[in-house]
């Protein structure tokens, strides 16, 4: 890490712009971009979001703004004690921490040695200081080196920068190590805390926990394509998928199946029963269809085709929510029908009725992950959980 880069961030993080920095100091945009990329990537922290032809701050970066600009404050003192414009000069923290260990070692000398430098390169890095900042520091004498005025000035910075630096060093040392233990599992948005997918994950994660304290399982819910996305990405390690098939270039194990049923109110239902009264349902009342892009609406697409004519199906008055909550409640408030996992319409209550498909038509529930060695270790350490909560039909 170097003083100019932390100039920059606090910079950022004030003016809230990249771009709003870039003119301030009179650096090219991308400069300062990769000012920021370089802060983040020191401290395990993303600081800012770009939203268009801006950004936003993260949380963390609101939570760190402070003590980045007291590293900024001390940062400016230290390249003040000489002549040289601040503007023009950089130094890496690393000579700033050397240059604090020969005034306390006395000596250039005794400081290398404590350093496993040799003492021509740790004299250079501290003339190349001195050049920098267009001062001298340190008076040399045959016994060793002692500070001068501004060498003083600089051993104060120098020692408040370290300081800060070490506690955000410290900190993110920990979220480095949280992060690379951690497995990222994705996963389908459930339909409710009572729904299948919940309890799956809830009973999941809170084993889990008992079984594996020591490395942390972190599970985000998203759209079948973000999943997808993030898989190839590396943004999770493995994915709890419903779909028809496993993604091309992705390996699948087969957890569970989910019965379907189609689901209205008893009024929409009334008192049809068998596969043969489906057509006349979805023919007499609008139906809620999730995205074309889900494992769900692939096998209510199959169910309709094999139940209407071409005709038919163009007829049907189709209404097509992203949205399961929204589904339900279309099916509950607005006289829609639609084709839900069975389990979860038992868990809603309510006036509905339901027509179960037969088995044919069951939701496959996949835990899916790449095909390399740690992926395939990682969805078998998500596997053997599974399996010991009664999921899975993997050997």
């Amino acid at each position: 890490m170097d003083t100019a880069t932390l100039l920059i961030a606090h910079n950022v993080l004030t003016q809230r712009s990249i771009r709003g920095t870039a003119r301030l100091l009179g650096k090219p945009v991308s400069s300062i971009a990769a000012a920021i990329d370089r802060l983040e990537t020191q401290i395990s922290v993303p600081l800012v979001q770009r939203a268009g032809t801006g950004i936003i701050l993260t949380l963390e970066a609101e939570r760190l703004s402070a003590s980045i600009g007291k590293l900024a404050d001390h940062v400016q003192e230290a390249m003040s004690v000489g002549s040289r414009p601040r503007s023009d000069t950089s130094l890496t923290l690393n000579a700033l921490s050397r240059f604090v260990q020969v005034t306390e070692a006395g000596s250039i000398r005794r400081a290398a040695k404590q350093l496993g430098l040799g003492q021509p390169q740790l004299a250079r890095q501290i003339a190349h200081v001195e050049a920098l900042l267009g001062c001298r520091l340190l008076n040399r004498h045959v016994g060793g080196a002692t500070m001068t005025e501004a060498g003083k000035r600089l051993v104060r910075s120098a020692r408040a920068i370290e300081a800060i630096w070490n506690e955000l060093a410290f900190e993110a040392a920990g979220r480095s190590r949280r992060s690379a233990a951690t497995i990222r599992l994705g996963s389908i948005i459930p339909m409710g805390h009572n729904s299948f997918v919940a309890t799956l994950l809830a009973s999941l994660v809170s084993t889990w926990m008992d079984n594996k304290p020591r490395r942390p399982l972190l599970v985000a819910s998203t759209t079948t394509e973000g999943l997808i996305t993030g898989l190839k990405s590396g943004a999770y390690d493995a994915v709890f998928l419903n779909s028809v098939s496993v993604p091309t270039d992705f390996d699948g194990f087969l957890v569970a199946k989910s019965p379907l049923s189609l689901v209205g109110q008893s009024s929409a239902i009334g008192s049809a029963q068998g596969r043969d009264d489906l057509a006349k349902v979805v023919m007499s009342s609008p139906i809620a269809l999730p995205s074309p892009k889900s494992g769900l609406r692939q096998i209510i697409n199959r169910l309709l085709a094999e139940i209407l004519t071409e005709d038919e199906v163009r007829a049907l008055q189709v209404i097509e929510v992203d949205s399961m909550p929204v589904i339900l409640n279309l099916v509950l408030h607005h006289g829609a029908v639609s084709v839900l996992p069975s389990e979860s319409v038992t868990s809603i209550g309510g006036d509905l009725s339901q027509i179960s498909l037969p088995p044919e038509y069951d939701l496959p529930y996949w835990l899916v992950c790449g095909r390399s060695d740690s992926s395939h270790q990682t969805a078998r350490a998500v596997l053997d959980v599974l399996e010991e909560l009664g999921y899975g039909d993997n050997p």
